[in-house]
Protein backbone atom coordinates (compact mmCIF):
# COMPACT_ATOMS: atom_id res chain seq x y z
CA UNK A 1 0.00 0.00 0.00
CA UNK A 2 1.21 3.54 -0.94
CA UNK A 3 1.22 6.02 1.82
CA UNK A 4 2.51 8.52 0.19
CA UNK A 5 5.51 10.66 -1.86
CA UNK A 6 8.44 10.08 -0.31
CA UNK A 7 11.26 11.75 -1.92
CA UNK A 8 12.78 12.94 -5.52
CA UNK A 9 16.52 11.32 -6.08
CA UNK A 10 18.63 13.80 -7.84
CA UNK A 11 22.29 13.12 -9.34
CA UNK A 12 24.62 15.71 -8.92
CA UNK A 13 28.18 16.85 -8.84
CA UNK A 14 28.95 17.48 -5.26
CA UNK A 15 26.72 16.71 -3.14
CA UNK A 16 27.87 18.88 -0.17
CA UNK A 17 27.52 21.77 -2.39
CA UNK A 18 24.04 21.09 -4.10
CA UNK A 19 22.83 20.44 -0.22
CA UNK A 20 24.21 23.89 0.97
CA UNK A 21 21.96 25.54 -1.70
CA UNK A 22 18.42 23.51 -0.43
CA UNK A 23 19.32 23.62 2.86
CA UNK A 24 20.05 27.49 2.93
CA UNK A 25 17.99 28.54 0.40
CA UNK A 26 14.59 26.32 0.48
CA UNK A 27 14.61 25.12 3.85
CA UNK A 28 15.94 21.60 3.37
CA UNK A 29 17.63 21.68 7.27
CA UNK A 30 16.32 18.20 8.64
CA UNK A 31 19.45 15.96 7.20
CA UNK A 32 18.15 12.44 7.54
CA UNK A 33 21.25 10.74 6.13
CA UNK A 34 24.59 11.27 4.99
CA UNK A 35 25.95 7.81 4.04
CA UNK A 36 29.33 7.00 1.69
CA UNK A 37 29.54 3.60 0.51
CA UNK A 38 29.95 1.09 -2.75
CA UNK A 39 26.56 0.32 -3.14
CA UNK A 40 26.22 -3.12 -3.74
CA UNK A 41 22.47 -3.53 -3.07
CA UNK A 42 22.00 -1.10 -6.24
CA UNK A 43 24.18 -2.76 -9.03
CA UNK A 44 21.53 -4.17 -10.43
CA UNK A 45 19.47 -0.24 -11.28
CA UNK A 46 22.71 1.87 -11.69
CA UNK A 47 24.38 -0.68 -13.81
CA UNK A 48 27.87 -0.98 -12.01
CA UNK A 49 29.17 -1.15 -8.57
CA UNK A 50 30.39 2.33 -7.29
CA UNK A 51 30.82 3.94 -4.70
CA UNK A 52 28.11 6.90 -3.87
CA UNK A 53 27.46 10.12 -1.53
CA UNK A 54 23.97 10.01 -1.01
CA UNK A 55 22.08 12.90 1.49
CA UNK A 56 18.59 12.88 1.98
CA UNK A 57 16.96 15.81 4.12
CA UNK A 58 13.62 17.23 4.60
CA UNK A 59 12.22 20.63 4.86
CA UNK A 60 10.46 21.10 8.64
CA UNK A 61 7.10 22.59 6.77
CA UNK A 62 6.39 19.52 5.67
CA UNK A 63 6.54 18.06 2.21
CA UNK A 64 8.33 15.44 0.01
CA UNK A 65 12.30 15.07 0.48
CA UNK A 66 15.31 15.15 -1.67
CA UNK A 67 18.12 12.60 -1.79
CA UNK A 68 20.96 13.71 -3.58
CA UNK A 69 23.35 11.44 -4.98
CA UNK A 70 26.63 11.62 -6.00
CA UNK A 71 29.05 9.20 -7.69
CA UNK A 72 32.32 9.79 -5.94
CA UNK A 73 34.06 6.77 -7.63
CA UNK A 74 33.42 7.44 -10.73
CA UNK A 75 32.92 10.79 -12.60
CA UNK A 76 29.20 11.76 -12.66
CA UNK A 77 28.11 11.58 -16.48
CA UNK A 78 26.20 14.77 -17.52
CA UNK A 79 23.41 14.73 -20.60
CA UNK A 80 24.65 15.17 -23.73
CA UNK A 81 22.90 18.08 -24.28
CA UNK A 82 20.97 20.26 -22.04
CA UNK A 83 17.76 19.05 -21.24
CA UNK A 84 14.60 20.92 -22.37
CA UNK A 85 11.11 21.14 -21.95
CA UNK A 86 9.63 18.01 -22.98
CA UNK A 87 12.29 16.06 -22.74
CA UNK A 88 11.86 12.48 -21.92
CA UNK A 89 11.77 11.86 -18.22
CA UNK A 90 12.02 13.71 -14.99
CA UNK A 91 12.84 17.17 -15.65
CA UNK A 92 10.92 19.80 -13.31
CA UNK A 93 11.46 19.54 -9.35
CA UNK A 94 8.33 21.45 -7.92
CA UNK A 95 8.85 22.90 -4.35
CA UNK A 96 6.10 24.69 -2.14
CA UNK A 97 6.42 27.77 -0.93
CA UNK A 98 4.84 30.39 1.19
CA UNK A 99 4.23 33.69 0.80
CA UNK A 100 6.05 33.61 -2.79
CA UNK A 101 6.08 37.32 -3.37
CA UNK A 102 8.32 37.90 -0.19
CA UNK A 103 10.75 34.76 -0.53
CA UNK A 104 11.05 35.49 -4.47
CA UNK A 105 12.70 38.88 -3.02
CA UNK A 106 14.43 37.68 -0.04
CA UNK A 107 16.28 34.52 -2.47
CA UNK A 108 17.03 37.35 -5.14
CA UNK A 109 18.70 39.25 -2.74
CA UNK A 110 20.52 36.44 -1.87
CA UNK A 111 22.04 36.12 -5.33
CA UNK A 112 19.70 33.37 -6.50
CA UNK A 113 18.84 33.97 -10.59
CA UNK A 114 15.58 32.91 -11.12
CA UNK A 115 14.00 32.40 -14.89
CA UNK A 116 10.71 33.99 -14.10
CA UNK A 117 8.77 36.42 -12.35
CA UNK A 118 6.36 35.29 -9.91
CA UNK A 119 3.30 34.75 -12.34
CA UNK A 120 -0.26 33.28 -12.45
CA UNK A 121 -1.56 30.15 -14.38
CA UNK A 122 -5.51 29.75 -13.89
CA UNK A 123 -6.10 25.82 -13.52
CA UNK A 124 -8.89 24.53 -15.33
CA UNK A 125 -10.01 22.84 -11.85
CA UNK A 126 -10.83 26.04 -10.74
CA UNK A 127 -8.48 28.44 -8.71
CA UNK A 128 -5.20 30.37 -9.30
CA UNK A 129 -1.68 28.51 -9.55
CA UNK A 130 1.19 31.00 -8.69
CA UNK A 131 4.74 30.04 -9.06
CA UNK A 132 8.32 31.44 -10.25
CA UNK A 133 10.98 28.94 -11.92
CA UNK A 134 14.58 29.08 -11.27
CA UNK A 135 17.37 25.97 -11.27
CA UNK A 136 19.73 24.80 -8.81
CA UNK A 137 23.35 24.59 -8.84
CA UNK A 138 22.97 21.43 -10.98
CA UNK A 139 20.95 22.92 -13.57
CA UNK A 140 17.86 21.16 -12.42
CA UNK A 141 14.71 22.90 -13.06
CA UNK A 142 12.88 24.30 -10.16
CA UNK A 143 9.36 25.97 -10.10
CA UNK A 144 8.14 27.64 -6.25
CA UNK A 145 4.30 27.00 -6.16
CA UNK A 146 2.52 29.10 -3.37
CA UNK A 147 0.80 26.65 -1.53
CA UNK A 148 -0.44 29.44 1.57
CA UNK A 149 0.51 32.18 3.54
CA UNK A 150 3.21 32.24 6.58
CA UNK A 151 4.15 34.22 9.35
CA UNK A 152 6.93 34.27 7.72
CA UNK A 153 7.80 33.72 3.83
CA UNK A 154 9.60 30.26 3.29
CA UNK A 155 9.76 27.00 1.23
CA UNK A 156 8.70 23.83 2.05
CA UNK A 157 9.00 20.26 0.95
CA UNK A 158 8.72 18.94 -2.56
CA UNK A 159 5.28 19.96 -3.61
CA UNK A 160 5.48 17.83 -7.20
CA UNK A 161 7.75 16.44 -10.21
CA UNK A 162 7.10 17.29 -13.62
CA UNK A 163 8.08 14.67 -16.30
CA UNK A 164 8.00 14.79 -20.41
CA UNK A 165 6.30 11.97 -21.97
CA UNK A 166 5.91 10.23 -25.19
CA UNK A 167 2.25 9.09 -24.81
CA UNK A 168 0.29 11.19 -22.90
CA UNK A 169 -2.92 8.92 -22.82
CA UNK A 170 -1.04 5.80 -21.55
CA UNK A 171 1.54 7.86 -19.04
CA UNK A 172 -2.22 9.48 -17.60
CA UNK A 173 -3.62 5.99 -17.21
CA UNK A 174 -0.86 4.25 -15.26
CA UNK A 175 0.09 7.66 -12.99
CA UNK A 176 -3.82 7.96 -12.42
CA UNK A 177 -5.09 4.15 -12.13
CA UNK A 178 -1.77 2.45 -11.29
CA UNK A 179 -0.42 4.86 -8.68
CA UNK A 180 -3.43 6.89 -7.61
CA UNK A 181 -2.90 9.92 -9.12
CA UNK A 182 -6.70 10.37 -9.60
CA UNK A 183 -7.26 13.68 -9.10
CA UNK A 184 -6.95 16.46 -12.19
CA UNK A 185 -5.83 19.80 -10.87
CA UNK A 186 -4.94 21.06 -14.48
CA UNK A 187 -5.08 20.37 -18.04
CA UNK A 188 -3.72 22.68 -20.91
CA UNK A 189 -3.28 22.37 -24.38
CA UNK A 190 -1.51 24.95 -26.91
CA UNK A 191 1.26 27.82 -25.81
CA UNK A 192 1.96 29.72 -22.76
CA UNK A 193 3.80 32.42 -24.00
CA UNK A 194 4.32 33.83 -20.82
CA UNK A 195 6.47 30.87 -19.65
CA UNK A 196 8.88 30.80 -23.19
CA UNK A 197 11.70 31.56 -21.02
CA UNK A 198 11.12 27.99 -19.44
CA UNK A 199 9.33 26.18 -22.55
CA UNK A 200 10.91 27.81 -25.59
CA UNK A 201 7.47 28.74 -26.44
CA UNK A 202 6.44 25.55 -28.23
CA UNK A 203 2.87 24.01 -28.11
CA UNK A 204 2.21 21.64 -25.63
CA UNK A 205 0.11 19.39 -23.56
CA UNK A 206 0.08 19.22 -20.07
CA UNK A 207 -2.19 17.68 -17.34
CA UNK A 208 -1.46 17.71 -13.57
CA UNK A 209 -2.37 14.95 -11.01
CA UNK A 210 -2.60 14.53 -7.10
CA UNK A 211 -3.09 11.62 -5.51
CA UNK A 212 -6.01 12.03 -2.85
CA UNK A 213 -5.30 12.74 0.67
CA UNK A 214 -4.12 11.91 4.00
CA UNK A 215 -0.83 10.89 3.48
CA UNK A 216 1.26 9.01 6.35
CA UNK A 217 4.93 7.62 6.05
CA UNK A 218 7.82 6.94 7.98
CA UNK A 219 9.44 10.81 8.12
CA UNK A 220 7.17 12.98 9.32
CA UNK A 221 4.60 15.45 7.47
CA UNK A 222 4.78 13.90 3.97
CA UNK A 223 2.33 14.69 1.51
CA UNK A 224 -0.10 12.40 -1.11
CA UNK A 225 1.82 13.67 -3.86
CA UNK A 226 1.49 15.51 -7.40
CA UNK A 227 2.97 15.07 -10.90
CA UNK A 228 2.98 17.19 -14.28
CA UNK A 229 2.65 15.58 -17.31
CA UNK A 230 4.41 17.18 -20.19
CA UNK A 231 4.09 16.60 -23.90
CA UNK A 232 5.52 18.99 -26.40
CA UNK A 233 3.65 18.72 -30.16
CA UNK A 234 6.53 20.11 -31.80
CA UNK A 235 9.64 18.49 -30.38
CA UNK A 236 10.28 14.83 -30.40
CA UNK A 237 11.77 15.20 -26.79
CA UNK A 238 14.95 12.71 -26.07
CA UNK A 239 15.22 10.35 -23.05
CA UNK A 240 16.92 12.25 -20.11
CA UNK A 241 18.81 9.26 -18.90
CA UNK A 242 19.76 7.58 -22.45
CA UNK A 243 23.10 6.42 -22.11
CA UNK A 244 23.63 7.02 -18.72
CA UNK A 245 23.77 6.06 -15.02
CA UNK A 246 21.16 6.01 -11.99
CA UNK A 247 23.04 9.24 -10.14
CA UNK A 248 24.00 10.52 -12.97
CA UNK A 249 23.37 14.58 -13.30
CA UNK A 250 19.78 14.79 -13.18
CA UNK A 251 16.25 13.90 -11.45
CA UNK A 252 16.23 10.16 -12.22
CA UNK A 253 13.38 8.65 -9.51
CA UNK A 254 10.34 9.23 -8.24
CA UNK A 255 10.02 7.79 -4.14
CA UNK A 256 6.94 6.60 -2.67
CA UNK A 257 6.82 5.69 1.25
CA UNK A 258 4.60 2.33 1.66
CA UNK A 259 3.47 -0.52 3.54
CA UNK A 260 3.97 -4.16 2.84
CA UNK A 261 6.53 -3.86 0.18
CA UNK A 262 6.42 -7.36 -1.28
CA UNK A 263 2.54 -6.84 -1.21
CA UNK A 264 2.59 -3.34 -2.89
CA UNK A 265 5.21 -4.61 -5.55
CA UNK A 266 2.56 -7.52 -6.64
CA UNK A 267 -0.33 -5.28 -7.09
CA UNK A 268 1.80 -2.24 -9.10
CA UNK A 269 2.62 -5.25 -11.48
CA UNK A 270 -0.72 -6.55 -11.94
CA UNK A 271 -1.88 -3.55 -12.63
CA UNK A 272 0.86 -2.52 -15.50
CA UNK A 273 4.01 -1.61 -13.47
CA UNK A 274 7.04 -3.78 -14.42
CA UNK A 275 9.95 -5.13 -11.82
CA UNK A 276 12.86 -3.69 -12.56
CA UNK A 277 14.50 -4.79 -9.25
CA UNK A 278 13.13 -6.89 -6.29
CA UNK A 279 12.83 -6.43 -2.43
CA UNK A 280 16.10 -5.36 -1.42
CA UNK A 281 17.24 -4.97 2.04
CA UNK A 282 19.29 -1.87 2.68
CA UNK A 283 21.55 0.07 5.01
CA UNK A 284 20.77 4.03 3.95
CA UNK A 285 23.45 5.04 6.84
CA UNK A 286 22.78 7.30 10.20
CA UNK A 287 20.67 4.85 11.37
CA UNK A 288 18.75 3.88 8.53
CA UNK A 289 17.42 0.98 7.88
CA UNK A 290 14.80 -0.34 5.45
CA UNK A 291 13.63 -2.18 2.04
CA UNK A 292 13.54 -1.12 -1.09
CA UNK A 293 12.06 -2.15 -4.72
CA UNK A 294 11.98 -0.49 -8.01
CA UNK A 295 9.47 -1.09 -10.81
CA UNK A 296 9.34 0.74 -14.10
CA UNK A 297 6.20 3.03 -15.60
CA UNK A 298 5.41 2.69 -19.63
CA UNK A 299 7.75 4.73 -20.42
CA UNK A 300 10.88 3.10 -18.30
CA UNK A 301 11.23 6.29 -15.78
CA UNK A 302 12.31 4.51 -12.45
CA UNK A 303 9.61 4.34 -9.57
CA UNK A 304 11.12 3.40 -6.10
CA UNK A 305 8.91 1.99 -3.45
CA UNK A 306 10.20 2.20 0.30
CA UNK A 307 9.10 0.65 3.13
CA UNK A 308 11.49 2.12 6.30
CA UNK A 309 12.07 -0.15 9.47
CA UNK A 310 14.18 2.33 11.61
CA UNK A 311 15.21 6.06 10.92
CA UNK A 312 17.92 8.02 13.25
CA UNK A 313 18.06 3.86 14.49
CA UNK A 314 14.05 4.39 15.77
CA UNK A 315 10.55 2.79 14.22
CA UNK A 316 8.65 5.13 12.11
CA UNK A 317 6.00 5.64 14.51
CA UNK A 318 8.41 7.06 17.34
CA UNK A 319 9.75 8.97 14.65
CA UNK A 320 6.89 10.85 13.98
CA UNK A 321 5.76 10.92 17.62
CA UNK A 322 8.91 12.66 18.64
CA UNK A 323 10.35 14.56 15.73
CA UNK A 324 7.06 15.57 14.30
CA UNK A 325 6.12 17.99 16.64
CA UNK A 326 9.72 19.36 17.01
CA UNK A 327 9.93 20.00 13.07
CA UNK A 328 6.73 21.80 13.79
CA UNK A 329 7.86 23.65 16.51
CA UNK A 330 11.21 24.48 14.86
CA UNK A 331 9.21 25.83 12.09
CA UNK A 332 6.90 28.16 14.59
CA UNK A 333 9.91 29.46 16.26
CA UNK A 334 11.83 30.45 12.77
CA UNK A 335 14.49 28.38 13.28
CA UNK A 336 13.96 25.76 10.83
Amino acid sequence: MINAYQHAGIGVHDAGRTYEFYRKMLGFKVKANDHTAYLKEMESVIGALVEMRIIMAANAAGGGVIELCEHTSTKPLEPEEPVRWGDLGFFELGIAAYDLNSLYLNLKREGVGFLTPVRTLELSSGGMMRYAYLRDPDGLLLQLVEVGPSRRPRAGGVHHVGMGVRDMEKMREFYSEVLGFTEVVHEFRGVLPELEEVTGGGEMEMVMLRRPGPARGSIPNLEPGRVTLVRTLDYEGKPIFAGRRWGDIGMMELAFDVDDLPGTVEELVSKGARSYMPVTRIDMGTGSLGSVAYVLDPEDNCIELVETEKVFWMRPALVNKILGPLMKAGVRLGIL
